[in-house]
């Protein structure tokens, strides 16, 4: 897993839905609170149960996501994963595996409870983002 600093991080995070509404200094703030990985195909990014330590964008690539073992959705770029657990505090509650080789912008813990603090507009969305992803609204 090498890591890559992308020159243009936060123009790409301005064109994701979930960042759009945040304002352009917090873009910056939040291009430099985070890193951007390249993953290989078949790495598991997060195990279910365990701690949450990371906030994931898919910025190329995709993933799957599985629940006790069974699939339970695709994801892939501008999508994100890993919000649920890092606003409760609690474990993971899913595995997310890379179907291809990926790039993510990544936001350790104390980032991504920093810039949720910091942009009310982020904190909205992520919450939408958490109903929309409730088990009875995920692809079965």
């Amino acid at each position: 897993m090498a890591a890559k600093r992308g020159a243009s991080t936060a123009d790409r995070l301005a064109r994701v839905p979930l960042f759009a509404k945040v304002s352009k200094k917090h873009l910056k703030a939040l291009d430099q609170l985070g890193r951007e990985i390249n993953v290989a195909e078949g790495k598991t990014l997060v195990e279910q149960g365990s701690s949450a330590r990371a906030f994931y964008l898919i910025l190329e690539g995709g993933v799957e996501v599985t629940r006790d073992g069974s699939p339970v959705a695709r994801l892939h770029q501008n999508d994100f994963f890993g919000e649920s657990a890092m606003l409760s505090g609690g474990v993971r509650n899913a595995s997310v595996t890379a179907t291809s080789d990926s790039r993510f912008y990544v936001l350790s813990r104390t980032a991504f409870a920093g810039a949720v603090k910091a942009n009310p507009e982020l904190s909205l969305q992520l919450m939408a983002a958490m109903v929309s992803r409730q088990p009875s609204n995920l692809p079965a």
